[in-house]
């Protein structure tokens, strides 16, 4: 068997207005792109904006629920303060009125 002649590689030679119309669709390809890529920039810089501005809430709102916390637990702490002395005020009353002395209630209150 021969050898065909010629190399196999060899390259078309594409026509002047073939090439021409490659080269419109690929910058219209190049165009449209570039339109998405612009639409998607200018989407990240919102995104970014809004993700500023959660974090900024996020913060504000974090510290608020911590002075708010801090509130609770001061106005619980006055609040079993409040009972504990309705407590002590009921047993020294109701020492007082069994008739024991000052140094006895006192010695009874220090043991509590």
């Amino acid at each position: 068997m021969s050898r065909p002649k010629g190399s196999k590689n060899k390259k078309t030679l594409l026509s002047e207005a073939l090439l021409d119309d490659k080269i419109a669709e690929q910058k219209v390809v190049i165009r449209k792109l570039d339109q998405e890529l612009n639409k998607l920039l200018t989407a990240q810089e919102n995104l970014k904006e809004q993700l500023k501005t959660k974090k900024k809430e996020l913060r504000t709102a974090t510290r608020t629920l911590t002075v708010l916390e801090e509130k609770k637990e001061q106005a619980d702490a006055v609040a079993v303060a409040a009972v504990q002395k309705k407590e002590i005020e009921k047993v020294v009353s109701t020492l007082v009125g069994s008739g024991k002395s000052a140094e006895e209630i006192l010695a009874y209150l220090n043991k509590q």
